[in-house]
């Protein structure tokens, strides 16, 4: 943490007391509301939304802090909002979060809050102020805290209000600003006030247009200090001086932005979110070098490398020694030395939820205490790795829930998470010891984001994350059809890679597998399941194994002498997920598909074939998927084969028309009939 440094430079050269704040209006003065956003009962960009933003306005100053020695340049953002509640469904919006970093002795805390819900009652405003008491803060991470509240009196047609100020001690950490919600929000804007001495990076995301304008003042600051006279008659002598300086100023503001509309496959919406990203790349003191911070990926490299709670840290392996005794005794090689002290790791060291880069003290305590957060865990099997004579490094990256690192803007402060990497007979491996379920290149899927960059000699620095393995079903259907048209049979259905990672998984969160088998056999098909049984959930293999009978009585239909089905009986997909004429972001999947179904049909005596769905094998562009579809009947047997295979996991949105069309001709045709005659 450099923040002391540069408040101690700071503090050396200018002696600075006071900064001038450049103050910027909300479009309204707090506590102003316009009736007619009460009276309002739809959003006027958007008819179907629930609740919406009427402004989101933010402006962050940087102020020197003389009341505490060391502090130095501070962060001061203050936010004011209003939120219109259209009904029931928006009242989530009235629940606020303030989130609050802190790290040793620097802290970004809340220096005041006001918050007002208003309702009409009789044609005139009804005004409910937030009780102080009812703020609740929370720890929600190692070093986070979140304010929380409830805005009182919330009903449908309230508007609320809330304005807040947080001081922030972090310089690097200059507050994100998001134009883009998952509500309409009318209007939104950011002011950034930046002095001369700070270099910020600053990246854009997201599809919806910003209008920028800048302009510069000159801003002063004054300091006074006093001194005592050692004259016959003491007494206290005041100074005061001034130093100037240049302020950038950043005016950001965008209007009428709607939500990214609700489609499935985005990993995060965050990530395609509407917004503006700050990092420090360097500070420049007036008599003073450069100090860079993120100003090239070799620098990101280098800060972790020699940090005593990253790289350093790796060199101190005393407390594994017993782990390298027993694992270099079992004589294992390759791959099968690898998963043992994955293993090792996973059973000694249980997560505890937290996602960091940094160890939370050091590998030896988070091993003592048979608990820590991500790299706790997965520093010390990577220093087990290289204990074991395997050329293990790091890897840092970004889970998917905290979007996707811009490749051309280095940034330490967007990493949250490491896994470790093996590179073997000219193969790299991904291991993560966080979750039991994982194995070699079976990361957790939080971690399924883009890519890592590996912290440590490498041939390639930025290694993906993606497409190692697939989620594979395959299904075995063997299905009687009886003279009174009711069907029965056994399934035996087989997961493998993800899909096994997937309900192992569920299968922990149950900590009970027979609950988990009933709520699975209610939501499997509509078919009456009975004798479900499950394999492989409890060993380390990377396959599980359902098998159960079913019955349905409603699956045939026709008059007459006409008997039509679908032999389908389990759809991969029900209908189209892509809804959509346009999408503007990627579809993303977290890994490749395959799934396979083959289901044998024994025919009755009394029917016969008599119309089949034609076979076929649709390919999309590039070998990215495929799908086989077959149809055969031998005399009293109907086999149906069924199998979609998507290549890849993120598909770019000039690929999506056709991954659309693809979806749609798997929907249609797993719908067709086969019709029977009666004889």
């Amino acid at each position: 943490m450099k923040t002391k440094a540069i408040a101690s430079r700071i503090l050396l050269v200018l002696l600075l007391s006071q900064t001038t704040i450049y103050a910027q209006k909300s479009p309204d003065k707090f506590g102003k509301i316009d009736p007619t956003d009460l009276e309002t009962t739809v959003c006027p960009i958007d008819s179907n939304a629930h609740a919406f933003f009427i402004f989101d306005c933010g402006v962050t100053n940087f102020e020197y802090n003389t009341a505490v020695e060391g502090k130095g340049f501070q962060l001061h953002f203050e936010r004011h909002l209003r939120i219109k509640i259209i009904d029931n469904q928006g009242f989530s919006w009235s629940n606020i979060q303030i989130p609050l970093y802190q790290s040793g002795s620097n802290k970004e805390e809340v220096s005041s809050i006001k918050a007002f819900t208003y309702n009409l009652n009789d044609g005139k405003v009804e005004k409910t102020k937030l009780d102080q008491n009812d703020i609740l803060t929370e720890e929600t991470g190692e070093n986070w805290q979140t304010m929380k509240f409830a805005m009182p009196n919330v009903k449908e047609g309230s508007v609320i209000e809330v304005k807040y100020t947080i001081i922030s001690d972090f310089l690097f950490n200059l507050q994100e600003w998001q134009f883009q919600k998952n509500i309409p929000v009318l209007y939104s804007e950011y002011r950034v006030s930046i002095p001369e001495y700070f270099q910020y990076n600053q990246t854009q995301f997201g599809y919806t247009p910003i209008q920028l304008e800048t302009n510069s003042k000159r801003n002063k600051i004054t300091f006074t200090s006093t001194e005592r006279t050692n004259t016959y008659v003491a007494k206290t002598v005041r100074h005061t001086s001034e130093v100037e300086y240049d302020e950038q100023i950043y005016h950001y503001h965008a209007s009428n932005v709607l939500p990214i509309p609700d489609e499935q496959f985005l990993r995060t919406k965050e990530n395609y979110l509407t917004k503006i990203d700050f990092e420090l790349q360097y500070t420049k003191f007036p008599n003073q070098a450069m100090d860079y911070y993120t100003t090239s990926w070799e620098e990101v490299d280098k800060t972790l490398l020699t940090s005593e709670r990253f790289g350093k840290a790796l060199t101190k392996t005393n407390h594994l020694k017993d782990d390298i005794a027993y694992l270099t005794s079992l004589g294992l090689q390759n791959e099968d030395l690898l998963n043992a002290a994955l293993h090792q790791i996973q059973k000694t060291i249980h997560w505890n939820g937290y996602r960091d880069k940094y160890l939370n003290s050091t590998l030896n305590s988070a091993y003592k205490d048979g608990e820590g957060n991500s790299a706790d865990v997965n520093l010390n099997l990577v220093a087990l790795l290289r204990e074991l004579g395997l050329k293990s490094n790091p890897v840092v990256l970004s889970t998917q829930d905290n979007g996707i690192i811009h490749p051309a803007h280095p940034s330490l402060s967007r990493f949250n998470y490491v896994i470790a990497s093996v590179q073997l007979n000219e193969n790299t491996y991904l291991l993560d010891a966080t979750d039991p379920n994982s194995r070699l290149n079976l990361i957790p899927i939080r971690c399924l984001n883009d890519k890592g960059r590996v912290i440590g000699e490498h041939p390639e620095k930025w290694i993906s994350l993606m497409d190692y393995k697939p989620y594979t079903l395959t299904a075995n259907y063997l299905v009687s059809i009886d003279s009174a048209l009711s069907i029965s049979g056994s399934v035996n259905k087989k997961l493998s890679e993800y899909g096994a990672f997937d309900y192992k998984s569920k299968l922990n969160e149950a900590n009970d597998v027979s609950n988990f088998l009933t709520e699975l056999e209610e939501t499997t098909t509509g078919f009456e399941i009975e004798n479900m049984s499950i394999k492989g959930h409890e060993d380390a293999n990377e396959h599980l194994n359902f098998r159960y009978k079913m019955s349905h009585n409603n699956v045939l239909s026709g008059s007459g002498s006409m008997i039509y089905f679908s032999p389908v009986l389990d759809p991969f997909f029900k209908e189209n997920p892509f809804k959509l004429e346009k999408r503007e972001f990627p579809v993303e999947f977290d890994y490749p598909y395959i799934f396979q179904n083959t289901y044998t049909y024994l025919i009755p005596a009394n029917l016969e074939v008599t119309e089949l769905p034609q076979s076929i094998v649709f390919k999309l562009p590039d070998n990215n998927g495929s799908f086989y579809f077959q149809v055969q009947s031998t005399g009293k047997t109907l086999s149906v084969i069924s199998k979609i295979q998507l290549n890849k996991s993120v598909f770019l949105p000039n690929e999506y028309d056709v991954l659309k069309s693809f979806f749609q001709y798997v929907v249609d045709k797993q719908n067709e009939l086969v019709i029977l005659k009666t004889i």
